[in-house]
């Protein structure tokens, strides 16, 4: 390991005062998963949990199913304004771009047989990252394995949160490699699940 035993109990003392969670790693709702793929890469987590909470306080009764998702899809055009214009109703802005990744992404899992919660575990147990590439342009590697993560999947991924979070605890920066192995077994001292420390860190680090 890349730190000295002095090095590791700084770096646990930091975690055991972090805060649990706010959001979830895991996500075990289906239609939450499917636009999380799409609005979670290159966002605030402001600007995701808004995005959310528009969908559950307008939308959260008349869209529970991969069939209802397809269904107001298909009420608005596959064209910029239309695409707009489901944005807006979806998640309270105007996300062409993204509304237009969700209809990929629909269709791609439709045609996996991807329909419901239990059919995404599934093919995120089964799947690889070549599988995914290429399906739904602009979706990239991050992309697939933050889907793999959001199931409980998936190993710690060298990330500047946690390389910032390291080096503020204990002095000085590590190597990714290092980061990650030191993240886990701090996780694993505290009795936590890697993917909880690393979402407390995130939290600690990026959110306000």
């Amino acid at each position: 390991m890349g730190v000295s035993a002095g090095e590791f109990q700084a770096l646990l003392r930091s975690c055991s005062v972090l805060k649990p969670a706010r959001g979830k790693y895991r996500q075990t709702d289906f239609i939450t998963n499917l636009f999380l793929i799409v609005l979670d890469y290159r966002s605030t987590p402001e600007g995701v949990y808004k995005a959310l909470d528009h969908y559950k306080r307008r939308l959260w009764d008349h869209i529970r199913t991969m069939e209802d998702l397809e269904g107001f899809l298909a009420r608005y055009p596959d064209t910029p304004l239309g695409n707009l214009e489901a944005g807006a109703q979806l998640w309270g802005f105007r996300a062409e771009r993204r509304l237009r990744e969700l209809r990929g992404i629909v269709k791609y899992f439709r045609s996996k047989g991807v329909v419901n919660q239990q059919e995404l575990v599934r093919w995120a147990k089964n799947s690889t990252w070549r599988d995914f590439m290429g399906q739904v342009r602009g979706l990239s590697l991050q992309v697939y394995e933050a889907i793999l993560v959001r199931q409980g999947l998936g190993a710690l991924k060298p990330a500047p949160h946690l390389s910032d979070f390291v080096a503020s605890s204990i002095g000085r920066s590590l190597p990714d490699d290092d980061v990650v192995e030191v993240v886990t077994r701090a996780a694993q001292n505290l009795g936590l699940p890697p993917r909880e420390l690393e979402r407390r860190i995130y939290e600690k680090v990026k959110l306000p």
